[in-house]
């Protein structure tokens, strides 16, 4: 039987209010692309190092702490990639463990795959691991019991429902700032969506990926400035392959033309519009943004 996940309080989106300590969150779901994304089997390659690194660069440059959530999969395989991210000041959580999608699994396999998560990035960084975002946002309707098995395994924080139903994830109407959630169990967890911009009576997806890569660049900045001025938490998330526009070429002919030709979309001209918003918008660690919007 499903369980049943109800905000604490209200699932209403909030009135305006001013929240002048609020901040953006800059997240990265690190993980290796042609494992995530082609072959869960595959090894994971010390391509993932050379992104982060890229990434790390970026954020050193703009003075902003970050925080990245990393697949158990690649802290097991790069332990000192976690420990030197811990050192740059940077928060760490959990990306799942094998980039597999939650939604499918039963419940005894993922509790495994939490426990594995969480461990191995708790063991590669020397750091308490309480936050959690699922590959692909693999939180749906049809697996919010997922929650509790989260609860179970150690997790505080979760940041898996993409608040708008897309092809592939996404709930309709899931409100669009962090809430606390009731579970069927007793339990409560903090949920907290990524960015979707409330504009004109339509929700629109601005927080990563394609969305990320797509949109002008004016478009998201306007869009970032309204949910800050409005009260809400802005939580965008990329992946450290992003960083990285040439990669996709040693692919060629191991993969799809058309798949490659959408994971290049908006590639070459990513880490200049991630400069800007950086220097646009108030970024920080996801615990910081959290931990605000809790005290408001």
């Amino acid at each position: 039987m499903q369980a049943l996940a109800q905000p604490v309080e209200s699932a209403a989106t909030p009135m305006v209010v001013s929240r002048p300590r609020q901040r953006g969150a800059f997240t990265i779901d690190v993980e290796d692309w042609y494992q995530s994304s082609v072959d869960f089997d595959a090894a994971i390659s010390e391509r993932v190092v050379r992104n982060v690194d890229r990434v790390r660069a970026v954020l050193a440059d703009a003075g902003v702490k970050a925080s990245f959530f990393v697949q158990g999969r690649v802290a097991e395989t790069f332990p000192r990639l976690v420990q030197e991210l811990v050192a740059d000041g940077h928060e760490i959580q959990s990306h799942g463990y094998s980039h597999r999608p939650l939604a499918g699994m039963t419940r005894a396999q993922l509790r495994d795959e939490l426990q594995r998560a969480r461990a191995t990035v708790e063991d590669a960084g020397g750091v308490r691991v309480t936050a959690f975002r699922a590959p692909d946002f693999s939180i749906g309707r049809e697996n919010l019991w997922a929650l509790e098995e989260l609860v179970a395994a150690g997790f505080e924080v979760d940041s898996s429902i993409f608040p708008k139903r897309m092809a592939r994830y996404g709930i309709d109407g899931w409100a669009t700032v962090p809430q606390q959630i009731a579970l069927a169990n007793g339990a409560t967890i903090w949920e907290a969506p990524v960015a979707v911009w409330e504009v004109a009576g339509c929700r629109v997806p601005v927080a990563g990926g394609g969305y990320f890569r797509l949109l002008p660049g004016a478009v998201l900045e306007g869009a970032f400035r309204a949910m800050l001025a409005h009260g809400r938490p802005v939580i965008v998330y990329c992946h450290p392959y992003e960083f990285n526009h040439a990669e996709l070429a040693d692919y060629v002919g191991r993969v799809s033309s058309r798949f490659l030709f959408r994971q290049r979309l908006g590639r070459n001209s990513f880490v200049r519009r991630v400069r800007r918003l950086l220097a646009a918008v108030p970024f920080g660690r996801f615990d910081a943004v959290l931990a605000a919007w809790r005290q408001s």
